[in-house]
């Protein structure tokens, strides 16, 4: 029984690929899952080749981007850890004051001068400096001093490589849901053009009948 079972379901799957008539629903489908598959379905083999490699090379491009942001963080991560000796794994935002500022002296400095500019000059409000100089000077523990420009340079640069490979990331992935949009777009026009060039040969299906173990072939004919 399940050897028929199997043998009936490749048949439909063989007959749907040479059926007359193609939907244009299954050709939206089987795009939407993998660009090309739905051009496969409709004979239009060179073109689903086409959108097949440039999936292929998007995902490939994306992973590969992928691992070398990851490279990219880790480097910059591990050089602040041996220069300027940040503790490892900090928050993202704290690596983005390490670009910003040569030392921590220093980012503290310009924190007091708009904290005493805003809240205790503008404001008035003791209360909300004190507030605020808790939530934003770094502690002793986190500060840091690049000592020389090449090093505080050579950070940036670091991070840039890692803020690069995201933006590369994100237009791989844009390129990925782009294909697949086409490709679906292809598979719909391309079965109503099958369709229209098919429609005077009429349609020949296949429909199983599970409870004689058999199936049913019909063919249709539209005058």
């Amino acid at each position: 029984m399940k050897r028929s079972f199997l043998i009936i379901v490749l048949l439909l799957m063989l007959m749907d690929l040479s059926a007359q008539q193609k939907s244009v629903r299954k050709a939206i489908v089987f795009s939407a899952l993998v660009p090309g598959l739905g051009e496969i379905y409709t004979q239009n083999y060179n073109k689903a080749a086409v959108f097949l490699t440039i999936e292929a090379a998007t995902i490939f491009t994306y992973f590969r981007l992928k691992n070398e942001r990851q490279w990219a963080l880790n480097s910059y991560k591990q050089f602040a850890y041996s220069i300027a000796g940040t503790p490892k794994d900090s928050k993202d935002w704290y690596y983005q004051i390490l670009q910003d500022y040569r030392s921590s002296a220093l980012y503290n400095e310009s924190i007091i001068r708009d904290a005493r500019n805003y809240y205790l000059i503008y404001k008035n409000d003791p209360v909300a400096y004190e507030d605020y100089l808790n939530n934003y000077l770094v502690p002793e523990d986190k500060a840091w001093d690049w000592e020389t420009e090449k090093n505080w340079f050579k950070f940036r640069s670091l991070r840039r490589d890692k803020q690069d490979m995201e933006i590369y990331m994100k237009f791989a992935f844009a390129a990925v849901i782009v294909n697949r949009f086409v490709s679906l777009v292809d598979a719909a026009i391309s079965a109503k053009r099958f369709n229209n060039e098919n429609k005077k040969l009429g349609q020949l299906s296949v429909t199983p009948d599970f409870t004689k173990g058999g199936f049913f072939l019909n063919y249709e004919y539209k005058f």
